[in-house]
């Protein structure tokens, strides 16, 4: 599915024109239904990884414009290639462990210092390489970006979204309730698929089975 087929969808479900769902009020709808799955869901496609290195003596990482929230630090060391996993804390512990961030060593924590920085202490001694695990902001679905992972993977679950984001603004509280539902059922069928299913190893877990009624042969 692609954007212009989800806003006529969008709108033949809705039973209005563009006169009432405007492009820019679909547009509205789909980052918030976008924002909520990536809120409640652990997809791989939001995870990401970014290489960078630190600057000696600066205790801070700039972190990349579609960071949403860090899932780990590495640092590798220069000379034995060592990866070390960093501890996240608290600033206030970051502060208090490093007092003076002249004083530098292998790091060891690191902490969110606002919306764009990371913290890290010590502060670097040397140029280790950063390995940044993170979920990134979604995708979005536009007019210039016509399809994404959601819209070819999971469509019903950005429709159904959408739906119940159209029906809100135009006041239907029965239509809301109805597709909410069916959101909610995209969204667990969605769930089992990429957080269970797909993290699963047949060798290691076996293979997935639904339980049958045993038959009394005695007809008891």
């Amino acid at each position: 599915m692609n954007y212009s087929e989800l806003v006529s969808n969008v709108r033949d479900y809705a039973e209005v024109g563009s006169e009432v769902l405007t492009d820019s009020l679909i547009n509205t709808f789909l980052i918030n239904v976008e924002n909520k799955i990536q809120r409640e869901l652990d997809l791989d496609t939001f995870r990401k990884f970014q290489f960078s290195s630190f600057t000696i003596g600066s205790p801070f990482i700039t972190v990349p414009p579609d960071f949403a929230f860090e899932r780990g630090v590495q640092i590798k060391d220069q000379i034995t290639n060592d990866r070390t996993w960093l501890d996240q804390r608290d600033t206030t512990f970051i502060d208090e462990y490093n007092v003076d961030r002249s004083d530098t060593g292998k790091p060891k924590y690191y902490a969110n210092w606002d919306d764009n920085t990371l913290i890290v202490a010590p502060t670097p001694d040397a140029a280790y390489e950063i390995e940044l695990w993170y979920n990134k902001t979604p995708d979005r679905l536009s007019s210039t970006n016509t399809t994404t992972w959601l819209s070819t993977n999971a469509p019903e679950v950005l429709i159904y979204g959408t739906v119940v984001e159209a029906f809100s603004y135009l006041k239907n509280p029965t239509y809301v309730q109805l597709y909410d539902q069916k959101y909610a059922q995209a969204m667990q069928f969605l769930a089992q698929t990429q957080m269970g299913r797909k993290r699963r190893d047949e060798y290691a877990d076996g293979v997935l089975r639904i339980p049958l009624r045993s038959v009394d042969p005695g007809g008891k």
